[in-house]
């Protein structure tokens, strides 16, 4: 049962009032407060402050302040005026009555809170698709405006060249038709002063044709290449340092594959050499193992098993719910074969649960393990104990 909290102050003014609730020790990360227009409720284990208000205030003009000590609640009045009490006269049923239909309002107010965000989260998203559509449309416009005047540009200097080269070509021609008479009007000289004798192409020597080439098959091989950019030799030793603090980096956070032997890279090994630390009590050790073979992308469902027994033993109590729950899924179907180990991912899950205060929960786990494990006497008294710690608190969750 919490302890009420009966040592607070309060004052007031005509349109105000102020409420100072004591932490009594307890820090102000672990407080819960709940409040509509005519009800205050404030739960930090052991302690619970609850007030049903004399007369109704403006919820969206109060105000709460956590401080290092004490929980200050500034509350604006509906009407102007002064109370005779800070609390309202009600019987122990109309405060149930009362406590109830508050909290379904919150529960009420909450949701459609977080319909409100989700509405507006998701008009931000389209928003903001909208505007990269409307960014990407005016790169690819300003983009094609480029390429067209390059491409215009080029068919300009193309046709001025092609203008250029025919002209050239034109006066080549003129020249050469002169030369070539020329050589005619000469050779005919030529061959009038020379007399009758034997031909002259019998001994003219021939010259041979050249081989065509061999074809052939050229190997290129290039080297691993880490940046997506081109390499540039100026920036050689800043890729260098860069790629050397990126594997000291992988080094520290877990294993580089370079670095392991072969059996390191075998899940069942590494299952073995977890199951061997978390043996003689080196259960980080287990740990490191059984998630580097989760790494490699096992499916074992006794790695995740192990892991969360291991977690367990240094109290990583959501951790292992966790990893019992990924067991759990990985041991479907559910045969008679593995019945043994989805009891005992049972039992662990609830006995995680109950050490975080989730008594209910972990009772239905032990359930479950007992179902499949009849005949295991520890797990039998495990959840008989539970259940009498149940059964001993049982108004704990009408009062959260």
């Amino acid at each position: 049962m919490p302890l009420l909290v009966k040592d607070f102050t309060w004052r007031q003014t005509e349109d105000t009032i102020v409420i100072r609730v004591p932490l009594n020790g307890v820090h102000s990360s672990k407080v819960d407060i709940i409040s509509s227009d005519n009800y205050i409720k404030a739960h930090f284990y052991p302690f619970l402050f609850e007030v049903f208000l004399y007369s109704s205030v403006k919820e969206s003009e109060s105000r709460c302040t956590l401080a290092d000590d004490e929980i200050v609640f500034e509350l604006h009045k509906s009407f102007c005026g002064f109370w005779d009490n800070l609390e309202s006269n009600l019987s122990k049923a109309e405060k149930k009555e009362m406590r109830e239909i508050n909290l379904e309002k919150v529960r009420k107010n909450a949701h459609l809170e977080q319909k409100r965000k989700s509405a507006k989260k998701a008009e931000l998203d389209r928003e903001a698709v909208r505007q990269q559509i409307a960014l990407d449309t005016q790169q690819r416009k300003i983009i094609e405006e480029i390429k067209e005047n390059e491409k215009n540009t080029a068919m300009r200097q193309l046709e001025e060249w092609k203008a250029t080269k025919e002209a050239k070509v034109t006066d080549c021609t003129k020249q050469n038709d002169v030369s070539a008479e020329k050589k005619v009007v000469t050779a005919r000289k030529s061959v009038s002063s020379i007399e009758p004798g034997p031909s002259n192409r019998d001994t003219e020597e021939v010259k041979p044709m050249p081989l065509p080439r061999n074809s052939g098959t050229i190997q290129v091989h290039f080297t691993h290449r880490a940046f997506p950019t081109p390499k540039r030799e100026s920036q050689v030793p800043e890729e260098e340092e860069w790629l050397k603090k990126q594997a000291e980096a992988r080094r520290q956070v877990g294993f580089m594959a370079e670095d392991l032997r072969p059996e390191e890279l075998d899940p069942v090994w590494l299952k073995d050499k977890g199951d061997s630390f978390f043996k003689v009590g080196n259960y980080l050790g287990a740990i490191s193992a059984y998630s580097h073979a989760i790494q490699l992308g096992s499916k074992m469902p006794a790695l995740y098993s192990n892991r969360a027994a291991a977690h367990m033993a240094i109290g990583n109590l959501h951790k292992a719910v966790n990893d019992c729950s990924t067991a759990l899924e990985l041991l479907t179907p559910c045969v008679e074969k593995n019945a043994l180990s989805r009891a005992r991912c049972h039992a662990r899950r609830g006995s995680a649960l109950c050490k975080l205060g989730l008594m209910r929960q972990g009772l239905g786990e032990l359930e479950a393990a007992v179902a499949l494990q009849p005949n295991d006497d520890k797990l039998r008294m495990d959840l008989e104990k539970t259940r009498a710690l149940v059964d001993s608190s049982p108004h704990e969750e009408e009062l959260e």
